[in-house]
């Protein structure tokens, strides 16, 4: 089934049961338009948000995204039910098990790649807002990861003690607005590659800590998989510098770079 509506907020004609989330008409900046995921979720239940991609002009940008009521519930069941066939469990704050199969005993590329898979369509229609923006405004690899990057930064930090293995859904997380590091790094990677960014996970067990890395020509530690070398990128601080480590992470032997995921039509 795919879920993916794509709107030009120009377009739109809402109902008074459907009024627009913030009027975009007279706002300055730069309007990505608006996503609905399905096409019949209310304009009332979506989230406008707005932040600053300082290095871009203008630097101002919004999007808006809404998940139907419905559509949540079910992403985050099964996020839920995977939990259970891995035997999660608990264990304090920060600290929990599961029963890893081969090939995820030492970090959690299995789990990240599972919510890639269960969340690709309402992700791909966030997506596509960017990526027709990146294309209209003829922006560069580095810019468009400017612009990507920035959007999840600005996303609420916080820590999904609800969900299996502390991470929430990545469809869930612009919806919610919150998100811990690993959150939004499913998040960030999934929209990269969708605009065409060769983009992968940053894992780091010993520092409890994940990030995103990005084959791009910017000034920074290099991180490497086979012939791949990746730049860092913070998603935890409102505008951290693409390249730059923060200081209690610039540990560069305890980061781990997990191979990059297989998503189909990246391009979109």
């Amino acid at each position: 089934m795919r879920w993916l509506v794509s709107l030009d907020v120009n377009a739109l004609a809402p109902t008074p049961e459907q009024e627009l989330p913030l009027d975009l008409s007279d706002a300055d900046g730069v309007h990505l338009g608006v996503a609905l995921v399905p096409p019949s979720t209310p304009l009332s239940q979506a989230r406008t948000h707005e932040w600053r991609a300082t290095p871009l002009v203008p630097s101002e940008h919004r999007v808006v995204y809404g998940l139907g009521e419905s559509l949540a519930s079910s992403l985050e069941d099964e996020h839920l039910a995977y939990g259970r066939r891995m035997r999660f469990r608990a264990l304090g704050p920060n600290r929990f098990t599961y029963h890893a199969p081969a090939g995820c005993q030492e970090d959690m590329r299995c789990i990240y790649d599972e919510l890639i898979r269960s969340n690709a369509e309402p992700v791909r229609a966030l997506g596509t807002r960017f990526v027709e923006h990146i294309r209209a405004r003829n922006l560069g690899p580095v810019e468009a990861a400017e612009l990507i990057i920035t959007f999840v930064q600005h996303i609420h930090y916080a820590e999904p003690a609800d969900q299996p293995f502390g991470i929430l859904p990545p469809a869930l997380v612009p919806s919610q607005d919150r998100g811990d590091c690993d959150s939004k790094a499913v998040l960030a990677v999934m929209l990269l590659r969708q605009a065409g960014i060769d983009a992968a996970i940053l894992y780091s067990d010993p520092l409890s800590h994940a990030a995103v890395g990005v084959a791009l020509p910017v000034r920074g530690p290099p991180f490497r998989l086979g012939g791949r070398v990746y730049r860092y990128a913070e998603l935890t601080t409102e505008g951290w510098p693409l390249g730059m480590i923060p200081p209690q992470h610039d540990k560069p032997h305890l980061w781990k770079v997990l191979p990059p995921p297989e998503m189909p039509d990246e391009t979109g």
